[in-house]
C-alpha cells in the first residue's frame, strides 16, 4: 500500500509517501515541503490571521498537487499543536480540509507524544525496557516514559517553545525582564508537572524535535567546525549558550551553526524548556533521535495492516479526532 501522510506543523507542511510493503519503510519514498509560517501568523489571543491561514491553504494545495504524480493510494493529513490549538482551529481545519481534499485530523497532546515515544523505541530497536523522550515542539512539551509493555507515562504541557515566544518574549530580542518573565513561569511550573517522573529510573533518555537537534548542533559545533548530525545534547554544554541566545536577534541567531532563520525566534525558548527539563528529571544528556511523528504513526499502520489497504484507514479514524 502506498500511503501518504501530510503533516500540518507550525513551519511548514510536509507531504511524504511511504510504501508500507518496502523493508526500508519508515523511510519515505518520496517528499514534498512547502512554508505554512503558522507560528509567525499566530496572533498572542492564538488565533491564526487571514493572511496565516491562507499562506498554509496555499502550502497544502502545493503538497498534495505534486503528490497527484506519485498517486497514492490513500492520503492521511493531519495538523499539529498550530492547528489544533488554534483559537479559530475549526475555520483552519474546515479550509484546510478544501484544500487537501481529506478531513483534517488531530491527535490529542498526550496521543502524539505518546506516537511520538513509539517511534524512538522502533528507532532504539529495544523492547522491554525503560525508554523516556523529551520533545519540544511548537505548541507542546512533552515528556513520555515507558517500557514498550502497556501504555507508556506522558506528561503533555502546553509550553511549545513557538507559544512561549509568542506570549513571553514577543520582542525581538526580548528584554530581560520578558526573559525573567518566562524563567519565572519555566521554574514554578515545569518541576512540579514533572515530579511524578523525577527521581525515578527513566532509563534510556531520547531527545525528540527540530528544535533539540538544533540546539545539539549549536552546543556540540566548535568555532572551526560544525557538528551537522550530532548524537546527543548535553546539559552542561547548553547552559552557557542561553544568555548569549537571549542577546541575539533573530537575524543574528539564524547565523549560528544549526539554527535555521524559523526557528531562530523560538529557540531561546525552546533552550529555556529544555534545561529545567533536563535538570528536573536529572539528565544529564539526550540522545538525539530522527524520528517522529510521522514515523510513529507509519509503524502503527503496519502492525495493525493484516489484509486490507483501508487497514491505515482504520486505524486513523480511532487514532485522530
Amino acid at each position: 500500500m502506498r500511503l501518504a501522510l501530510l503533516d500540518i506543523g507550525s513551519a511548514a507542511a510536509r507531504l511524504e509517501v511511504v510504501e508500507l510493503d518496502d523493508p526500508r519503510m519508515p523511510r519515505a519514498a518520496w517528499s514534498v515541503k512547502a512554508r505554512t509560517r503558522l507560528a509567525e501568523h499566530t496572533q498572542v489571543s492564538g488565533e491564526v490571521t487571514e493572511d496565516g491561514v491562507q499562506r498554509a491553504v496555499g502550502a497544502v494545495r502545493h503538497c498534495v498537487r505534486a503528490a497527484e504524480e506519485v498517486q497514492p493510494d490513500a492520503l492521511i493529513a493531519y495538523g499539529t499543536a498550530a492547528v489544533r490549538d488554534a483559537v479559530n482551529a475549526a475555520e483552519l481545519r474546515e479550509r484546510l480540509g478544501e484544500a487537501a481534499g481529506v478531513r483534517i485530523r488531530a491527535l490529542s497532546p498526550s496521543d502524539e507524544a505518546a506516537v511520538a515515544h513509539h517511534a524512538a523505541r522502533r528507532w532504539r530497536g529495544r523492547s522491554g525496557q525503560m525508554l523516556t523522550t523529551v520533545d519540544i515542539g511548537g505548541g507542546t512539551t512533552d515528556v513520555v516514559a515507558g517500557t514498550g509493555d502497556g501504555s507508556p507515562e506522558v506528561v503533555a504541557l502546553p509550553f511549545g517553545a513557538a507559544r512561549l515566544t509568542r506570549t513571553y518574549l514577543p520582542d525581538d530580542p526580548p528584554g530581560p525582564g520578558q526573559v525573567a518573565e518566562l524563567a519565572e513561569l519555566l521554574r514554578e511550573t515545569v518541576p512540579r508537572a514533572l515530579s511524578g517522573l523525577a527521581g525515578r529510573e527513566l532509563g534510556h533518555p531520547m531527545a525528540l524535535s527540530k528544535v533539540l537537534r538544533q540546539l545539539a548542533v549549536l552546543t556540540e559545533s566548535s568555532p572551526d567546525s560544525t557538528a551537522r548530525h550530532p548524537y546527543r545534547l548535553r546539559l552542561h554544554r547548553l547552559r552557557p549558550w542561553i544568555p548569549q541566545l537571549a542577546e541575539l536577534d533573530q537575524r543574528q541567531r539564524a547565523k549560528l551553526p544549526g539554527v535555521s532563520r524559523n526557528r531562530g525566534r523560538r529557540i531561546l525558548a525552546g533552550a529555556m524548556t529544555a534545561e529545567l527539563v533536563l535538570e528536573t528529571l536529572g539528565i544529564e544528556e539526550l540522545e538525539i533521535c530522527p524520528w517522529g511523528l510521522r514515523e510513529g504513526l507509519v509503524y502503527l499502520f503496519v502492525e495493525a495492516r493484516t489484509e486490507t489497504p483501508r487497514d491505515a484507514l482504520a486505524l486513523a479514524g480511532d487514532l485522530f479526532t
